[in-house]
């Protein structure tokens, strides 16, 4: 076996796992949700700020209105999926958790041969589900759901699956990294171990967000902080403003299902637009 070097992230994800360790010990879980929705904001929604430098590399966004005009294409596909969402919140919240497993997957990708990285995502999915669905079904009712039980029940079986397809691509990459071997043990330990909300922390943004940022800057040319925090805030600020102006439809909602609200369906509406963008930029890149 080959021993690829560490991918961005390597130690900051055992950082990241420390911290939501922390979190867990605290009382109540209040602290919790205003950790997730501040590590959201400053640590993994930036993640994907990013896009509109990749919009201008590998699309031909030559001038202002083809700029706009992505600009809008893009927020009204993140629309599309939040109006999708309120109409039809189960078939949403399904496809939401579909998609990220690929778009997880993603982490591994360059090193891992499929159909390893389906089966990393599914997993990370999974796990909390599997090792606590008495916590987990509350959030996803909280979303809108009402048939949480339904995915409850399908965890145990996509854990399953995903450690078959996870051991095949493992096995036929001579090159993976350390830390796609440590790196599953660490996410099944914490997902045994944390609240679910300590292990998406723990996961999104000590370990996704920040590899897929640094990854995405260094296809970009962007080398120091300077350059990557001004490449990120026009789409950061951007979806700061659509989260405010989202705010008053969801007054009258408990307080913890407006948080739970604005951070995964935000997620879900700004990650299709993101991953059809990598999707168009990925044959370019090759």
């Amino acid at each position: 076996m080959r021993v690829a070097s560490r991918p961005p992230a390597f130690w900051l994800f055992p950082v990241g796992l420390v911290i939501a360790v922390g979190l867990s010990l605290l009382p109540g879980q209040w602290p919790l949700y205003a950790v997730l929705a501040i590590s959201t904001a400053i640590l993994g929604l930036p993640h994907g700020s990013l896009d509109t430098a990749v919009a201008k590399r590998y699309l031909p966004l030559h001038n202002g209105p083809r700029l706009l005009g992505f600009f809008a294409a893009y927020l009204s596909l993140g629309g599309l999926v939040i109006a999708f969402w309120w109409q039809f919140p189960n078939i949403a919240l399904g496809g939401f958790l579909l998609y990220s497993a690929v778009h997880f997957g993603d982490d591994i990708a360059p090193r891992i041969r499929q159909p390893g990285p389906v089966g990393y995502g599914l997993g990370i999915i999974a796990l909390p589900v599997a090792f606590h669905p008495d916590l987990v079904a509350p959030i996803f009712n909280a979303l809108g759901s009402d048939q949480a039980a339904v995915f409850v029940a399908a965890a145990p079986w996509a854990l399953g699956l995903s450690a078959v397809l996870f051991t095949v691509g493992l096995y036929q990459s001579p090159q993976r990294a350390m830390s796609d071997l440590r790196d599953p043990l660490l996410l099944i330990a914490a997902a045994a171990l944390l609240h679910p909300l300590a292990y998406f922390i723990a996961y999104w943004c000590f370990l996704h967000s920040p590899r897929h940022l640094e990854l995405a800057a260094r296809d970009l040319g962007l080398n120091n902080w300077q350059d990557k925090l001004r490449a990120v805030a026009p789409t950061t600020l951007a979806s700061y403003a659509l989260v405010i102006i989202a705010l008053p439809f969801l007054i009258g909602l408990p307080a913890d299902a407006i948080v739970l609200r604005v951070i995964f369906i935000g997620l879900a509406a700004l990650t299709v637009p993101h991953m059809l963008l990598e999707l168009i930029a990925a044959p370019q890149r090759d």
